[in-house]
């Protein structure tokens, strides 16, 4: 049996009589550095590990044994857990501890239900979006993502909230520092903290902002009109949460609007035209987007660069390649997610829809015809019509 034991923020005190049971009984205790020499006092034989991936290694070799994986803090929140569930086949019992977030609320005597919680070791989040929205986020930093470069961001976007910030704590070096973001800014931590935001003038933008084309900066690009963009992101299906890539980015038009849309999620655009990558950062500047990323380069020289998986793909764009951006990207769809396309020409239509059939997508298309009147007539003008494909995976 192997047990996944949270040991709490680090010192003794806070380790629970549960989780010194199973240690004390376990026949091995295995784990990193610091959390090691936390369980120092247990007289159980003990293996520490420097990778990751030597955990999987030692749990295979002692099937036969049961053994005790000590982790700081809560082990179920963004802990080694999911990791071990992942790539170890045998039978797992989970030891919950005290999270680091916990000790620090309580060393501030701070209520903290309704709080954000993220971490942001080796991970980027939606820092400033989350910020704005609550009035406590909770996070756990790294040396890039520290307490005082994330007070500049803050102060860059017009932010200056309570921060509290807690190094190594439970130990006899705890050190706990509090101020608002100007002076947090000018200050040094260390490699991993605990940072509190006190938000107590947050924004949650009521409704949703569907953008108008004239809003947008576009140089000489081509972009998708106002009402195909607001349909086409409506048929995207998109959550709050939601991780969405934008192919043929262009002006950047859809990516921002899904961007304002899925405020907790994350947005990827692709773009390989070097006019419409400028006009796409000063439009993110414009409407202040810290959830887009932008990677720049033609779509099928750009797969090596996208990682994870999508809720949602919007192709504005192929470059003449269609079938294999489906076939490739698709793999990086969700089950039940959904792709959505736009286009002009009625060969690119019959190409996407085979290839969509063909991999065993539902596949809808709606042919869309604007008519709009100009200058002081009401004489209506006529756009190309655009179709607007969907395919469910």
């Amino acid at each position: 049996m192997v047990y996944i034991v949270g040991i709490g923020p680090g010192h003794r005190d806070y380790i629970m009589p549960k989780a010194v049971k199973i240690m004390e009984s376990a026949d091995i205790i295995l784990g990193f550095g610091r959390a090691m020499e936390s369980v120092d006092f247990v007289n159980t034989a003990k293996v520490k590990v420097h990778k990751i991936s030597e955990v999987i290694d030692e749990l295979n070799k002692n099937k036969d044994k049961n053994i005790a994986v000590v982790a700081s803090g809560d082990p179920l929140f963004y802990g080694i857990t999911e990791y071990i569930k992942k790539n170890y086949a045998g039978e797992i019992e989970i030891i919950s501890g005290i999270s680091s977030f916990q000790y620090l609320m309580g060393k501030l005597n701070k209520s903290w239900q309704g709080a954000y919680l993220g971490s942001l070791h080796g991970r980027e989040d939606s820092f400033i979006n989350k910020v704005k929205e609550n009035e406590i986020s909770i996070w756990l930093t790294d040396k890039k993502n520290s307490p005082s470069e994330l007070a500049k961001e803050l102060l860059l976007k017009g932010l200056n909230p309570k921060m509290y910030i807690g190094e190594d704590l439970s130990y006899d070096e705890e050190i706990i520092t509090e101020g608002c973001a100007e002076e947090i800014q000018h200050k040094s931590f260390s490699g991993l903290c605990v940072l509190v935001v006190e938000n107590l003038h947050n924004e949650i933008e009521e409704g949703i902002h569907f953008i108008k084309d004239e809003e947008f900066i576009r140089g000489n690009c081509p972009m998708t009109k106002e009402e195909i963009r607001i349909l086409s992101a409506a048929k995207l299906n998109l959550k709050k949460d939601s991780r969405v890539l934008d192919i043929g980015a262009g002006t950047g038009s859809v990516s921002i609007q899904v961007a304002k849309i899925c405020t907790s999620g994350e947005v990827i655009g692709i773009e390989k035209d070097e006019e419409a990558l400028e006009v796409i950062y000063k439009n993110i500047e414009k409407f202040n987007i810290d959830n887009l990323k932008v990677v720049e380069g033609e779509a099928l020289a750009s797969l090596s660069k996208i990682e994870g998986s999508f809720d949602s793909i919007f192709i504005g764009g192929s470059g003449g390649n269609i079938e294999d951006i489906i076939k490739l990207y698709g793999e990086k769809l969700n089950e039940k997610g959904k792709i959505v396309l736009n286009f002009i020409t009625l060969n690119n239509l019959y190409k996407a829809m085979s290839t969509l059939k063909e991999l065993g997508y539902k596949v809808k298309c709606t042919e869309v015809t604007i008519s709009k009147t100009r200058g002081e007539t009401f004489m209506l003008m006529g756009y190309n019509p655009i179709f607007i494909i969907e395919g469910e995976k």
